[in-house]
């Protein structure tokens, strides 16, 4: 009966003692016994700010808020936030956290998927005199997150996507109105390009003509007219190429065109006169023959 009153005895010690022990590692780990020190942070927005935000000085992590409340300026009459700060006293090694006078309180989201933090970046040159003493207020200042820079980007991507759409369908509009007055050009000079052509080839049929006919007699005019039908003959070729690209051509190359036919049909009416004269007196080849008075009645392209 004994044995039995001790070993409970024993049993209950060792559940009593287990669960000291856990207890008081509880309260070690947690920081219950840690002494901290508590500022203030002014805010205009309590964005990002939650109860439980990691308060860093220059990267470590010194303490979390552990408050937030709403206070109305009185000389603006703005909504301003007051976050409470719990700050650790010592650094593990022992050394005391103290922070300068003229720190800056920077509310930041290091990267996008993790939370906000505050940041306490002391000011920079000579090592500071003065301290800021428990339940000072710090000002801060929010700095844009990178979700709000990507937001802002895509806004600004979306503005200059729709400008250029817009730019777009201008010029599809200018392109399209460009393209119809070529049509229409080439429509109207068409008809007179061909009676061009078609004079041109009766003129050089019959200038073939009076040339077998004379060339054994007159070399140096056959050869002079052989170069005038060869010249003659690459205009056409560069005329038919001009009527091939004549559907790109826009609204400017109509004083082109309209000068290329006046050329044309000059110079149908040149040869077909100086055939007319060849074929009626064949010795005007060594006399020459007189070009026509210019054609002041001639209906222009």
């Amino acid at each position: 009966m004994r044995d039995y009153k001790t070993r409970d005895l024993l049993t209950g010690l060792f559940v009593i003692v287990t669960a000291g022990v856990a207890l008081g590692a509880l309260v070690i780990t947690s920081g219950l016994l840690e002494t901290r020190q508590e500022l203030y942070l002014r805010a205009s927005t309590a964005q990002d700010l939650t109860t439980d935000t990691r308060v860093l000085l220059q990267g470590l992590e010194v303490g979390r808020v552990s408050q937030i409340s709403a206070s109305l300026d009185s000389s603006t009459g703005a909504l301003t936030f007051i976050a409470r700060l719990s700050l650790i006293e010592r650094f593990p090694d022992g050394a005391p956290v103290v922070i300068p006078v003229g720190t800056k309180a920077v509310i930041e989201q290091t990267n996008p998927i993790a939370p906000a933090v505050v940041q306490l970046i002391p000011p920079q040159g000579a090592g500071a005199r003065a301290f800021l003493q428990p339940g000072d207020t710090i000002a801060s200042e929010r700095r844009t997150g990178a979700v709000d820079e990507l937001a802002a980007l895509a806004s600004e991507l979306g503005d200059e996507l729709r400008k250029t759409l817009e730019e777009a369908r201008t010029t599809m509009v200018r392109t399209a109105r460009a393209t119809g007055e070529a049509e229409r050009l080439l429509a109207a000079a068409t008809p007179r390009l061909t009676d061009a052509l078609e004079k041109l080839t009766a003129n050089l049929e019959r200038t073939d003509a009076i040339l077998a006919e004379v060339g054994p007699r007159i070399g140096p005019i056959q050869d002079s007219l052989i170069a005038v039908l060869s010249e003659t003959r690459r205009v056409l070729q560069t005329v038919e190429r001009l009527a091939a690209d004549a559907n790109t051509l826009v609204a400017d190359n109509d004083v082109t065109i309209r000068d290329t036919v006046r050329r044309l049909h000059r110079s149908a009416v040149l040869l077909e006169h100086f055939a007319t004269q060849v074929s009626r007196r064949p010795t005007r080849l060594l006399t020459g023959v007189r070009p026509p008075p210019p054609d002041t009645t001639e209906e222009r392209p």
